[in-house]
């Protein structure tokens, strides 16, 4: 997770802050529930103990250029982890 590019955004850049249980390790994939996403997302991970203190950043249009898959329940899209950034507020 070390080798994530590091996005620079803007402290008066509003954010979507979305809020991860645990990434689906067996293919690393998060799984973002297509409602939750904004321009601009904050993604940030709960019960995974090895991302604790990490923020993550993706934009909404790469966010929805991923796969559209379901979590048993609602649609939600399968993004890979690597593909986030982390975030870091200027």
């Amino acid at each position: 997770m070390n080798d994530n590019p590091i996005k620079q955004v803007s402290r008066l850049t509003p954010c979507q802050q979305i809020k991860i249980w645990m990434p689906r390790y067996k293919d690393r994939v998060v799984l973002i529930a297509k409602y939750k996403i904004g321009t601009h997302n904050e993604i940030t991970f709960t019960k995974a103990k090895h991302l604790a203190g990490m923020v993550f950043y993706m934009s909404g249009t790469e966010i929805a250029s991923h796969p559209l898959e379901t979590n048993g329940k609602i649609p939600c899209y399968a993004v890979p982890i690597d593909e986030l950034y982390r975030m870091e507020r200027v």
